[in-house]
């Protein structure tokens, strides 16, 4: 218990370190403070790994037990039967796999060929190793089978005891341990990759350093509620909206210069729903579908009320109105509260370069609001993602990554068609 409690202070401490950073460089010097860590950074949770996997066995012969019996997982009772009959098998292989991925975590791995030297071939060498050893081992088989059936007669007997019921206490307690093991391997998985979300947030951060992309304060909910005031894009979900990431910059073209803000919007739609349950009664339940869209807003002064969807999902008010583009119109459906404001927004040249957005971007929509502000916004999440090839499981190597320069492409694609479409726009450079 001190250990862990010692394992959290630490990875708190980092953390906290990381949202502390206001430079690459700190960034790099975090990094760095984990590789040289004097403290403790792994947890030790092997008493509860122990009664996961006792519990996942116990669950599965439940399962078998209850699809054997003809029970409710009658229906696939035939696939677990196979399964089962062999399993004396491949329990020791998927056994050795997992203790050679605890000792590789350690450093300790099975020394193969550079060519060859791979995780998937050395785990692949050690679980057919392991079947063969135990497939040869005479005692073997029938110890295995007296501890299967020891816990499949445990399954029935407590079934029995307290419900009297040699079945449906048995699927009760079966389907109860698969979620019991479920919800310990969830947990325990955060805590031995706890590495992995940090790596990301680091990266993100540096991204974000690299390219001068400052973080805005604001209320979630009345930035959602504000933009909804300005763009239909906004006036989504039923049940909630939320913008949860904001981020400013300043792009310098060879003819304009603007700011611009990139955001993540959740919203959330509530529906009730009319199911059968498993005993054939008629029931409702409310389900919850969240979305999330990405996008830029910047100033547009050059136009108004001029909106170009081309997500279905969003209702159009307004003029319609098609261009002479067929690769434009394939893209885009086009309504604003002018025809002849369309007409003019849209030259042939700003229809060209906004076609490339349609082209590259899932249910795209571009708005120019009454007030000259314009939003473009699509489903895609990858602004501000670069590839990252390390983590902080080997920070020697993720230092020497981070401290390169990060280039957003798609973002600088993005504003380049945006800077065109503004130089376009303006008449004085046209």
């Amino acid at each position: 218990m001190r250990h862990n409690k010692k394992v959290t202070e630490n990875i708190d401490a980092i953390k906290a370190d990381v949202e502390a950073a206001t430079s690459q460089a700190d960034l790099i010097q975090v990094i760095r403070s984990v590789q040289n860590h004097p403290g403790p950074l792994d947890y030790n949770d092997r008493i509860v790994a122990t009664i996961k996997w006792l519990v996942l066995f116990a669950g599965i012969m439940g399962l078998y037990f209850n699809g054997a019996s003809g029970g409710f997982y009658g229906d696939i009772g035939m696939f677990l039967d196979i399964a089962m009959n062999f399993s004396s098998a491949w329990v020791p292989a998927i056994g050795a796999v997992l203790i050679a991925k605890n000792l590789e975590r350690k450093g300790k791995m099975l020394p193969l060929p550079e060519l060859v030297n791979r995780q998937s071939v050395r785990l692949g060498i050690i679980a057919v190793a392991a079947t063969a050893v135990f497939a040869v081992l005479p005692f073997w088989s029938m110890l295995y089978w007296t501890v299967i059936y020891t816990i499949m007669g445990l399954i029935r007997t407590i079934g029995f005891l307290i419900l009297l019921d040699d079945y449906s206490f048995g699927q009760e307690i079966t389907m109860g341990m698969l979620a019991i093991a479920a919800s310990i391997w969830l947990w325990q998985g955060k805590r031995i990759h706890w590495r992995e979300p940090l790596s990301e947030r680091i990266q993100l951060l540096d991204s974000l350093f690299n390219n001068n992309l400052k973080p805005m304060r604001f209320n979630k909910v009345s930035k959602a509620k504000a933009l909804g005031e300005q763009f239909q894009e906004f006036v989504r979900g039923n049940h909630s909206r939320k913008i949860e990431a904001l981020y400013q910059g300043k792009y310098q073209g060879s003819v304009h210069s603007f700011d611009f803000q990139l955001y993540h919007f959740h919203f959330v739609d509530q529906r009730t729903e009319t199911y059968t349950d498993s005993e054939g009664n008629t029931k409702t339940r409310t389900v919850y579908k969240h979305y999330h869209r990405h996008g830029l807003l910047v100033n547009f002064p050059y136009s108004q009320s001029v909106t170009l969807s081309g997500d279905s999902r969003l209702k159009l008010d307004g003029e319609s109105y098609s261009t002479a583009s067929n690769t434009f119109n394939r893209h885009f459906k086009v309504s604003a509260s002018e025809e002849l404001q369309a007409a003019r927004f849209l030259t042939p040249a700003v229809v060209e370069g906004l076609s490339d957005i349609g082209e590259h971007y899932h249910a795209p929509v571009i708005e120019i609001s009454d007030q000259g502000q314009m939003c473009i916004a699509f489903d895609n999440d990858d602004l501000l993602k670069t590839e990252r090839k390390y983590g902080l499981d080997n920070p020697e190597a993720f230092a020497k990554e981070i401290a390169g320069h990060a280039e957003l492409k798609k973002l600088d694609a993005l504003l380049n068609t945006v800077h065109d479409v503004l130089r376009l726009s303006d008449n004085n450079f046209a």
